[in-house]
């Protein structure tokens, strides 16, 4: 009852927010902006993608629907924690290395996890990326392994449900369709260490995320970034991509290591870019990474 509630309490907050939106589109051009909509069982902006971030509000959970990029869903968490309550089991089953695959871990193994990369269980990830087929082997385990959903996990399960993005045919939890796609990110406010998400940081984290949205939607892109990694890149530049990563703390198999390599080169400013020179053999040298790989996917598939 409480997810209810609360995915309620959401719609209601997200047509405040529609109104206030309004207001401000009035006060430009008229060939600005439309009127975006609003889906009734979840308050989720419909809306293209190039009005998304005028549309984000500080600190509130948001919910849209991206009108030109079939398939797409974003979602804004309130804060960094609250983004972390409903996704840190989820990232530590599907991406997090030195975690078990088939079975969701206990809060406490996210925390001791956590620790080991010098964050908390909020600051595992900036933001996320996840297709509805994914979420729903989240639920999935977690139901057959009997585990019970905490508060926030349920929430998601719950507005993932009313946005008709998964559902439960006979007891099991099956993705509306293989092709929808959500990202998260975080409002405005504190993160761990003292940092701060500023509306800076807040887009290049939805940068980033949107880079993984066309590695999952385009087909043609993410066979040219698997092209790239296996044909263009030496043995030592794809290990030293792959120790580093590891290092942030992802999984270091191929299907997590391609995509969050183009994530990083190709759609996230240099200022938050984790991935660094090394020199000396076997090390590299990022902007001559970035500029081969830009290379590559401009060639397309070979």
């Amino acid at each position: 009852m409480a997810a209810l509630l609360f995915a309620s309490a959401t719609a209601i907050a997200v047509a405040v927010e529609v109104n206030a939106w309004k207001s401000a589109a009035d006060g430009s051009s008229a060939s600005a902006t439309l009127e975006p909509a609003v889906d009734n069982d979840t308050g989720a902006l419909r809306l293209p993608l190039g009005h998304l971030e005028a549309a984000l509000a500080s600190a509130r959970l948001q919910l849209f629907t991206v009108t030109d990029r079939p398939g797409l869903y974003v979602m804004q968490a309130a804060s960094l924690a609250q983004q972390g309550a409903m996704f840190a089991r989820v990232v530590a089953l599907l991406e997090r290395r030195d975690m078990p695959r088939n079975r969701v871990v206990s809060a406490a193994a996210i925390a001791a996890h956590a620790r080991r990369f010098g964050t908390d269980p909020a600051g595992l990830t900036a933001g996320n990326n996840f297709s509805t087929v994914e979420l729903t082997h989240f639920f999935e385990v977690a139901r057959e392994q009997g585990v019970v959903l905490n508060q926030d996990e349920r929430v998601l399960q719950t507005i993932l449900v009313r946005w008709r993005l998964i559902r439960q045919e006979q007891g099991i939890w099956k993705a509306v369709s293989a092709r929808d796609f959500l990202i998260t990110i975080p409002g405005l406010g504190p993160a761990p260490g003292g940092e701060m998400i500023d509306a800076t940081v807040r887009a290049a984290i939805l940068s980033h995320e949107l880079g993984h949205w066309q590695y999952f939607s385009d087909s043609a892109y993410a066979h040219a970034c698997r092209v790239f990694w296996w044909q263009v890149l030496s043995y030592e530049e794809r290990a030293e991509l792959t120790r580093q990563l590891a290092n942030l703390g992802y999984d270091p198999s191929d299907r997590i290591v391609i995509d969050e390599m183009q994530a990083y080169l190709l759609h996230t400013p240099a200022a938050y870019m984790p991935i660094v020179d090394t020199p000396g053999a076997g090390g590299i040298d990022v902007g001559k990474v970035r500029r081969r790989l830009e290379q590559s996917v401009a060639r397309g598939p070979q």
